[in-house]
């Protein structure tokens, strides 16, 4: 189902909840109206009939010759009549059109009484009122006109009432649906146009050519959400087109960094089979490959580690750590180093936080030899450590060739390279910092290149201290 089909079902649908419930309560409060109106206009026949009628102690008397007033109200001479009917039943008297609209023949009428309190007819409302004297004369004391009961009943026509709500129904229905229908067809048009702009996005988006990083949704200044929508999706893009590039510069120096050591082992092998040679030749080839075979196992080790997000693998011998006495033990092996005399340590007491020893290790080994690497021999390598706040922070320093500010993040990408590394022809694959810092992000801490002293550089690791 389409968006628009789905919007609109869903409006029409609201429409007609509004507008059969409005149409109910017009449809109640119209007939409650017009029935409360019929009522009063029988009820008011009936008080002016028994306001009519003489009601003294000894006899009731009603003389309609003196109530000529009293006529048909209705307009239509055979929807109201009324009559009084005495206590034996007879009929006093009667609207002019009472045997007309009853079906009640002046004969009939006349032979047979009528029973007050049964009179009924079938699509006609009747009322009645009984008046009665306290102390009846005897009959034989009585005038005609004076009797000990009279019954007053006045009858109206339900059907009119009825024929109005009928059509107050068919207008409520037709009505409400006439305008359903037209809200349908504006409706829809107008869901349509409101979404338009979203398939020209959709539109768009099929036609993006994934080679081509500079594609991005011609977004309208519409200041509505269709604008956040597309500039949202155009900031996607650009995280996406970012990464891509990423991974495609990424590939491509993983293979640059593959095929050195497999060319090395290559030609080492090729000129090996040239011609027969003598043992030492073959130690020396072998050797030469050795070389490069490890230095191809810990690249692709590097890259399997990269590959994998931080926090995926548990973290190895994670303990309470105090770093106070560990970084000394740590430094033992650098004695072998030709500039150990270079390295100098700094550390608070009690600087106990929750780590790996052995992959704090590998950090320490990227920092330390960088350091060492692109420093001269002689200057020093200057490790620090100190409690700030919440945290450890460990120091590298030296005072070597230092790195510019625009590369202090760039240095941590796989495969990039400093212009003066570059210059210098210094060994190295480009993965160390990129390792150094993924580490760092798995222990829940950072690594940064931060501005030294002076010439050299700087990195600061920040490690959550022990609570």
């Amino acid at each position: 189902m389409k968006l628009t089909t789905r919007v609109s079902a869903f409006f029409l649908s609201a429409l007609a909840v509004i507008l059969i419930g409005n149409s109910l309560l017009l449809y109640g409060v119209a007939r409650s109206y017009l029935q409360h109106h019929f009522d009063d206009q029988l009820d008011s026949l009936l008080h002016i009939l028994v306001a009519a009628a003489e009601v003294e102690i000894d006899d009731v008397k009603f003389e309609s010759t003196d109530h000529f007033v009293i006529q048909d109200t209705s307009g239509e001479p055979d929807d109201l009549f009324w009559l009084v009917l005495s206590e034996e039943g007879q009929v006093v008297a009667h609207s002019e059109n009472y045997h007309r609209a009853s079906g009640i023949n002046k004969t009939e009428s006349t032979r047979s009484p009528v029973d007050a309190h049964e009179f009924a007819k079938p699509g006609w409302q009747v009322v009645r009122h009984h008046l009665a004297a306290p102390e009846p004369k005897p009959i034989s004391e009585r005038s005609p006109l004076e009797h000990a009961e009279l019954t007053i009943v006045a009858a109206s026509n339900l059907a009119p009432l009825q024929n109005t709500l009928f059509w107050l129904a068919v207008v409520l229905i037709v009505l409400p649906l006439i305008c359903w229908l037209i809200a349908a067809l504006l409706g829809r048009r107008f869901c349509e146009r409101a979404l338009k702009p979203i398939r020209q996005m959709a539109d768009e988006v099929r036609t993006i050519d994934v080679q081509d990083t500079r594609a991005r949704l011609d977004v309208q200044p519409t200041r509505d959400e269709l604008e956040e929508l597309g500039v949202t999706f155009n900031e996607l893009l650009d995280q996406l087109f970012q990464e891509y590039e990423h991974q495609r510069r990424f590939a491509g120096n993983t293979a640059h960094q593959l095929r050195t050591p497999l060319t090395v082992m290559l030609g080492q092998v090729d000129v090996a089979l040239r011609r027969s040679r003598s043992a030492e030749e073959y130690q020396e080839t072998l050797t030469t490959v050795s070389q490069a075979t490890t230095s191809l196992s810990k690249t692709v080790e590097a890259l399997l580690f990269l590959a994998r997000p931080a926090g995926d693998e548990p973290i190895p011998d994670h303990q309470l750590t105090d770093l106070s006495a560990w970084l000394p033990l740590y430094l033992e092996h650098w004695k072998s180093s030709p500039r150990w005399n270079d390295i100098y340590l700094e550390t608070e007491a009690n600087l106990s936080c929750e780590t790996s020893p052995t992959l704090l290790s590998q950090i320490m080994e990227i920092l330390i030899s960088n350091a060492l690497k692109y420093s001269e021999p002689g200057t020093p390598v200057e490790i620090s450590a100190r409690r700030v706040g919440t945290s450890v922070v460990l120091k590298v320093s030296d005072q070597g060739m230092g790195i510019a500010a625009e590369d202090r993040e760039a240095v941590f990408e796989p495969f990039f390279r400093t212009r003066q590394a570059r210059l210098q022809a210094s060994p190295g694959t480009g993965l160390g910092l990129a390792l150094a810092r993924h580490i760092a992000t798995a222990l829940e801490g950072s690594l940064l290149c931060v501005e030294g002293p002076g010439r050299g550089t700087r990195f600061q690791l920040t490690l959550p201290s022990e609570d």
